[in-house]
Formats: structure tokens, C-alpha cells, sequence
């Protein structure tokens, strides 16, 4: 049983707690509101077997959001609404470490925004878009080599084939017989997927500072207006190729169906694609280079591929990465999913390129 007032009274606040209760809708971490000395507060139990490297994600957060309020104020604007701002401990620690092991961090709470689950019109994929540029634009100066990478191999594509061929080899669930033609469908792709990795290494592509998890339920919004606040559930930001946090959002954000259905109907909105764009261009025109606008359509292609090839990894290698597992092949219908949102995407893919090209295009006159 957490006993909150002994965490909280090692971390750099005052008062007594008069409210505690679970927030979010989060699978990884255990979070809370907490009210103490009549400010709001979010506590976190991180989930260090999913984080194996939580002193490293927590100097990574300090860095970006110091960095950001920095940024922020410079702006004009106030950084305690648009970052989230992470309290250190009485010892001047960014994370408390429990006596039984467990790590906790607090942050202070953005009370004007809500989160939400995806967007569901042209307006908020706007937003998504424009919310997921400014960071990126604002974190433009950076020295990203500050950063450490706390997922290791993240989005290195010949890692992603290289777990699957491994697991087609062990087949330790005899699931192998099941998905012969999932695997296929991957190899026949596989010449494909390393694109971004050469462009990066020839220089054409820059590494940036990337949030890695750039969903539309990781936005805080106004619930107003619908404007877009600040992105939150920084954990995964490192150091990154810009357009792959474009291509995720787009992946979940412009989907027409969800990853859990189980039919091949799932497309790529392309008027949600082109708010989703028209937002972060907004942000970031100025900044990509001619490289990273050329590969914008290819970025969202290559999220979905990734994506179904994990899931199926996961589905041969007995679900041990799932964390909301509701029945026994959900891991592989949701590869299946992503491999219909793949074949989509590729009968669009010059529709997509030829909005990206006119979006882009205003922003050069």
C-alpha cells in the first residue's frame, strides 16, 4: 500500500494531503492527482520494468522541460500552462527510490486541460498536428547528444525484422503455422523499411528531439476552445528522425478505425492526414529540411509497419508485451490491422505526397 504523505513529504513542496485519487487512462505507469497544501499535484509510479532506465528518463525530462520553460518564456508565454514542470526531492533528486524499490516522480498539475482519446474531426487532427511542431520547433536548438536513449533501438527497423526473424525461428507457441502470411507480407516489404535510417546516416536527415509517443490521448486541450496546451507523458522523448512522431500521430490519429477492430475496413482519412500536416507544418516548414518534408508520407507508411510487425512479434513470442491482453490472438488481429492500414496507405501514398507537396508549398512564398 502507497502511503503518499511519506513520498510526498521528501519531494521539495509543503502541506498535508487533503485528496488523493487515480488519474488517466495509462497502462504503464500508476498515476495520481494529488492535492497537497491546496495545489495540485501528479504523482508517478513508474513502471521501471517497462522504463529500465528511469534516472536516465528522468534527466532527459528535466533537461527538455527546463529547457522548454526557457524557450517558453522567451516567447512571451507562460511556461507553467504550455510544459509540464517536475519537482525535485528534499535531497535534490529527480526521482524518489522506496525502500522496496519502487521510483516515484511528481510534477505539478496543468488543471485548464483535459486529455482525450483521438481526434474526431479536422479541427483537433489540426491541433494534434500544430501542438506536435511546437514542441519540435522549440526544441530546435537543442543539443539532442544531452540526451540519453532511453528505449534502446527504438524505430531501428532492421532491429524490428531482426526479433521477427528470431521469433518466426523459435516459434516457442507453434503460433508460426498461423501468420504465414503476415510474414510474408513483411519480407516482401523488408527492402523498404530502412529508407530513413540511410537518409539519417547521409546526412540528409538530422536527429532531433522527438516525443516517441505523439498521440492525441498525450495532448492536454482546453476543453473550451479545443486548443491543444501542451503535450504531456514525456517518457519516451530522446533523440529521433522528426517525421516518425509526425507519422505515429497520423498512424492512430487518421486511422478511420481503432487497432482493436477486427475487420479490414481500417483507411487512411486523408482530410484528417492533411489537418494533421497542416498543423505541424505551420510549426515546422521552416525548420525540416527538403529531405524530412519528402519523406513525410512515407514516415506515416513506415509507423504502420512497424507497428504490425510488433504486434506480431509479440503474438509469436506468447503476448508478453501486451498489457491490456483481452483474448488469445488479439496481438495478431491487431497486426493484421496495421497491415490493412499499410496497404491503404500505400494506394494513397501519391495522394498523400501531393498534399504534402501543396502544404508545404505555402509556406514558401
Amino acid at each position: 500500500m502507497i502511503r503518499y504523505q511519506d513520498i510526498i513529504s521528501k519531494f521539495q513542496i509543503d502541506g498535508e494531503i487533503t485528496e488523493v485519487k487515480p488519474l488517466g487512462h495509462g497502462t504503464v505507469n500508476h498515476t495520481f492527482e494529488i492535492v497537497c497544501g491546496g495545489k495540485n499535484y501528479v504523482l508517478q509510479e513508474m513502471n521501471h520494468f517497462v522504463f529500465k532506465y528511469p534516472t536516465e528518463v528522468m534527466n532527459n525530462l528535466f533537461l527538455v522541460t527546463e529547457y522548454l520553460r526557457d524557450v517558453i518564456e522567451k516567447e512571451g508565454r507562460d511556461p507553467d500552462l504550455e510544459t509540464l514542470t517536475f519537482i525535485r526531492t528534499k535531497a535534490g533528486n529527480q526521482l524518489l527510490q522506496s525502500e522496496t524499490g519502487s521510483y516515484f516522480r511528481l510534477y505539478r498539475m496543468i488543471c485548464s486541460g483535459e486529455e482525450m482519446k483521438k481526434p474526431k474531426n479536422r479541427e483537433e487532427a489540426y491541433e494534434l498536428g500544430r501542438i506536435l511542431g511546437q514542441f519540435q520547433r522549440r526544441m530546435r536548438d537543442f543539443d539532442v547528444r544531452q540526451l540519453s536513449y532511453t528505449v534502446p533501438r527504438l524505430h531501428d527497423m532492421k532491429a524490428v525484422v531482426r526479433r521477427l526473424l528470431d521469433a518466426v525461428r523459435a516459434d516457442i507457441c507453434f503460433r508460426t503455422s498461423d501468420c504465414q502470411e503476415q510474414i510474408q507480407f513483411v519480407l516482401e516489404r523488408s527492402e523498404r523499411l530502412y529508407r530513413l535510417k540511410e537518409a539519417v546516416d547521409a546526412g540528409q536527415i538530422p536527429l532531433r528531439v522527438t516525443h516517441n509517443d505523439a498521440h492525441y490521448s498525450n495532448i492536454l486541450v482546453d476543453p473550451d476552445s479545443k486548443k491543444a496546451i501542451c503535450l504531456i507523458d514525456l517518457d519516451t522523448v530522446m533523440p529521433g528522425v522528426s517525421t516518425l512522431d509526425f507519422g505515429d500521430s497520423v498512424r492512430a490519429g487518421a486511422a478511420t478505425l481503432g487497432e482493436d477492430e477486427r475487420t479490414g475496413d481500417i483507411e487512411i482519412d486523408l482530410n484528417m492526414f492533411r489537418s494533421h500536416l497542416q498543423g505541424y507544418a505551420d510549426e515546422m516548414a521552416r525548420v525540416l529540411t527538403p529531405k524530412e518534408k519528402e519523406v513525410i508520407g512515407y514516415s506515416v507508411w513506415l509507423m504502420a509497419m512497424e507497428k504490425g510487425i510488433r504486434y506480431l512479434v509479440d503474438y509469436l513470442n506468447g503476448d508478453q508485451n501486451i498489457f491490456d491482453f483481452s483474448y488469445e490472438r488479439q496481438n495478431l488481429y491487431r497486426a493484421v490491422n496495421q497491415f490493412f492500414l499499410v496497404l491503404d496507405i500505400e494506394e494513397k501514398m501519391d495522394q498523400m505526397n501531393e498534399i504534402a507537396a501543396a502544404v508545404f508549398a505555402k509556406h514558401e512564398k
